[in-house]
């Protein structure tokens, strides 16, 4: 009597079907890495352009960003929200097109660092608050901390950058390997 295995619904008859499909999956995966590379500079480039591009010449954005730079205490802060949105607007740009790659992940992950110690980890509660006041307020644990801190945007674009600036330019881009 043979082994037979259920896969989505599929009988499988022996593991070296399954090990085969699995196989082909994972080729498929490897040959697409470069793209989805390039999808990911792209469009994280993409947006760091658009926010630096809001930030100098949308008023509201520029307000906001003013605002932002003034409540945070930090020198010249006409001067310095220009330039930090200067700097998202033009290496954003050069992420894009794979120009000055490990570079352009340099001073956007500056940026994210100083926008998340200054100004994203003071929105993380200290307290936890419940629906019914009548549990009472719980402190923050450091797994939850993590969690809220996990879920920041900037989080994730540190990651990008991160691998941005080890990997440089593969695939499409001006200065490619």
């Amino acid at each position: 009597m043979t082994k037979s295995w259920l896969r989505a619904g599929r009988r499988y008859e022996s593991k070296n079907e399954i090990e085969n499909i699995m196989n082909t999956i994972r080729s498929k995966f490897e040959k697409n890495t470069n793209t989805i590379y390039i999808i990911c500079r792209i469009l994280i480039g993409l947006f760091f352009f658009i926010a630096g591009f809001n930030k100098l010449f949308h008023p509201i954005f520029q307000g906001y960003m003013f605002n932002t730079i003034s409540g945070i205490g930090f020198p010249f802060p006409g001067f310095t929200a220009h330039f930090t949105a200067f700097c998202e607007c033009i290496f954003g740009l050069f992420l894009m097109l794979g120009l000055w790659t490990r570079i352009s992940a340099s001073v956007l992950i500056i940026i994210i660092l100083v926008a998340l110690f200054t100004h994203d980890l003071n929105t993380i509660p200290k307290e936890l608050i419940p629906i019914k006041p009548e549990t009472g307020i719980y402190e923050m644990d450091p797994f939850t901390w993590l969690s809220y801190f996990l879920y920041l945007p900037q989080t994730l674009y540190l990651m990008f950058l991160t691998l941005f600036l080890f990997q440089g330019c593969t695939g499409f881009g001006i200065d490619k390997k």
